[in-house]
């Protein structure tokens, strides 16, 4: 896997908004992303550890383990376990985490589209490799992923991203994240990743957070994780929340997606339609749940 830079050799950080600044909307949708903080108080943090936790002792069927062999550090990760998960139940569904991805998509009511956590232990050497979140699942529409960091995020262990490129119109083909080989993904419509140090080193925009922020970003935005260019001092989970605006679509995309869409389709989901099924509730404005 090539290495991402470390953000101290960026010129450009993502721009930075306090939580409840209407300028965050432009930004976030000239950039692709923005850095909101303060945006969750500590009980939403505490919610978001004691759901890694209780997932940590009870993986779910889509729980992942990409440590590469010989890392001293594990890379984990599991998705759409909130059902199963009293704390992200809450944290989804009674956090800021809705209202912000309706204000920033503006949009009248979104959905939540799944839940993912990350685990990188210290000492871990593997970090997500240039790509854009579109191609890896069988949504279209408008989506956003908002990123939740549990611990302060330097430099070298955040997420860059290339600026603006949710606007370029383009798709490409899904890498896989433990050896950064593609996905074969079917269609002409998919391009390689591009070597985004040498074409687009003057567009990357990085961040350093602390516990109560968040980066919001566009659903095709390009970023990559600067985790990996070397061993992670310290443990680092990272809560993520995909949304989208109400009409967004189930499209199958291929085998390599296959099991994301029977998964929903065994929940009710009619493939071509717009999301709803029981996995993907509408949660702003808020309503009654289970």
């Amino acid at each position: 896997m090539r290495a991402r830079p470390a953000l101290e050799m960026h010129a450009q950080r993502v721009p930075s908004f306090a939580a409840d600044d209407a300028a965050a909307v432009d930004a976030f949708r000239r950039d692709g992303v923005v850095h909101l903080r303060g945006a969750f108080a500590p009980r939403w943090l505490d919610l978001a550890a004691r759901g890694i936790a209780r997932n940590l002792a009870h993986p779910g069927p889509f729980h992942r383990d990409h440590t590469p062999p010989g890392s001293p550090g594990r890379y984990l990760f599991d998705f759409w376990t909130w059902s199963e998960t009293p704390e992200f139940r809450e944290l989804i569904h009674d956090s800021p985490a809705g209202a912000i991805a309706a204000r920033l998509l503006g949009a009248d009511a979104v959905r939540m589209v799944m839940d993912n956590w990350f685990l990188r232990e210290a000492g871990a050497t593997a970090g997500a490799p240039w790509h854009h979140d579109e191609p890896y699942f069988d949504f279209e529409g408008r989506l956003c992923v908002l990123w939740l960091p549990l611990e302060p995020v330097t430099g070298d262990e955040g997420l860059t991203f290339v600026r603006g490129s949710h606007r370029w119109g383009r798709l490409f083909a899904a890498p896989q994240f433990s050896d950064n080989v593609p996905f074969r993904c079917e269609g002409a419509r998919y391009e390689p990743v591009p070597d985004v140090e040498r074409e687009y080193a003057g567009e990357l925009l990085g961040a350093r957070t602390t516990p109560g922020d968040c980066l919001v970003f566009d659903f095709r935005t390009l970023h990559g994780a600067t985790a990996g260019a070397r061993p992670l001092p310290r443990t680092a989970r990272r809560m993520t929340l995909r949304f989208a605006a109400e009409g967004a679509r189930v499209v199958p995309r291929g085998e390599w997606t296959r099991e994301i869409s029977a998964h929903l389709v065994s929940l009710g989901q009619v493939p071509g339609a717009a999301l709803d099924s029981p996995l993907t509730p509408r949660v702003w404005p808020r309503g009654p749940h289970a």
